[in-house]
């Protein structure tokens, strides 16, 4: 179950504000705290939302980066990779090895197949493309062919590696991300448990939480969405 789940009630998991605008949250309210001298059972709320501001990175948007430059790096890497396929397909197996038994090996691998397969399968059904090319390379009058599908294969791997690195990095940026807030979030929710038992009055409790930043309309939905995807 996501993290965010335990503390449904928390509404300051999802405030629709920025980073910026939820530390500044954070910051008045710890200011309220301190300037009201409430007693000692609010010291523990005040060093864990002191050290929940502390913790908090209004700088950290790395999980907004888009990987769409290592995708169009894939892409082109996976076409250079089908057309080499191809291309060898048409000008040196077809002509030489149509009338063989091996022909149908290599027709399991044609360029229409190999387009429909995911990258990880592609890969490893790339991998045994490569020996039969090793294998027949003489016979398809090629010698370079294993060092030339070899050296396009290579692309195809780096970019599909450099992908799955930068997908990483993103991933971890949004646990990061979701880990500053819900600390945030959870000193606050704390806080204010513990006043509502001091105070009897909601106003009395809500003065220390400086609500103005709150932006209403579709700035809600988006900024509640960001944070919920963060945690999943």
């Amino acid at each position: 179950m996501p993290a965010y789940q335990s503390y449904f009630d928390n509404f300051f998991a999802t405030l629709p504000l920025s980073r910026v605008n939820f530390k500044q949250l954070g910051t008045a309210t710890l200011g309220a705290l301190r300037e009201a001298q409430l007693g000692k059972e609010f010291a523990p709320h005040e060093a864990e939302l002191t050290a929940a501001l502390a913790g908090f990175d209004v700088n950290l948007t790395d999980a907004a980066e888009s990987t769409s430059g290592d995708t169009a790096a894939l892409r082109a890497a996976r076409q250079q990779w089908l057309s080499f396929v191809d291309d060898t397909m048409k000008d040196y197996v077809t002509p030489r090895l149509r009338k063989l038994p091996v022909y149908a090996d290599f027709k399991k691998y044609q360029k229409s197949k190999l387009a429909a397969l995911p990258h990880a399968e592609l890969l490893q059904q790339g991998k045994q493309l490569l020996g039969l090319y090793e294998q027949h390379a003489a016979a398809l009058q090629y010698p370079t062919l294993p060092a030339d599908a070899q050296a396009v294969y290579a692309q195809l791997t780096v970019a599909h590696e450099e992908r799955g690195t930068a997908g990483a990095a993103i991933q971890g940026a949004r646990v990061a991300l979701a880990a500053d807030w819900l600390k945030l979030a959870r000193a606050l929710w704390r806080l204010k448990a513990q006043l509502e038992l001091r105070f009897e009055e909601p106003a009395e409790v809500y003065r220390f939480f400086d609500f103005g930043k709150v932006r209403d309309g579709g700035n809600r939905k988006k900024a509640a969405t960001k944070v919920v995807q963060a945690v999943d």
